[in-house]
């Protein structure tokens, strides 16, 4: 059995592997399909929020929201009382796109949780939570030890 980490990096190099060859259809890599679904969430997406809410750094959205905008997905307009706050939406292509994205990840997290009862399947993702908030405890305390 491999170590907690390891498994853990495993499954995200795959998980990115299967993102990118679904969504390659739509010229998406990585997490752009993510974005489009995150901003769909509301009417004027502030990009500020999409870095918060996505847990990634802001060269990644940055580039990302970029190819989503050359790929005709995304349009950025600036706030009108601070020019430096850029607000996101999605075109119609991109709804469109969003949609077809968000079939592909529920067909793969089905295959993935296939072997999962509801119970199971919660008392996992509880799981994940709890590792994921001591990931973040010990990387804000990596001083002490």
């Amino acid at each position: 059995m491999l170590p907690i980490n390891k498994t853990i990096s495993l499954i995200e190099r795959y998980n990115l592997a299967f993102r990118d060859h679904q969504f390659s259809q739509f010229k998406l890599k990585g997490y752009q399909a993510s974005f489009l679904i995150e901003i769909s969430k509301k009417s004027e997406y502030p990009m500020e929020s999409l870095i918060e809410t996505m847990h990634v750094d802001k060269s990644t959205v940055t580039r990302g929201i970029q190819a989503c905008v050359n790929l005709g997905y995304v349009t950025i307009s600036h706030s009108e009382s601070d020019r430096r706050y850029k607000h996101l939406t999605l075109t119609p292509l991109g709804m469109t796109v969003k949609e077809e994205c968000v079939l592909i990840l529920k067909q793969q997290r089905s295959y993935l949780m296939q072997d999962f009862d509801e119970a199971a399947e919660a008392q996992f993702l509880n799981y994940l939570n709890q590792l994921f908030t001591r990931a973040k405890e010990l990387s804000n305390y990596e001083d002490d030890i």
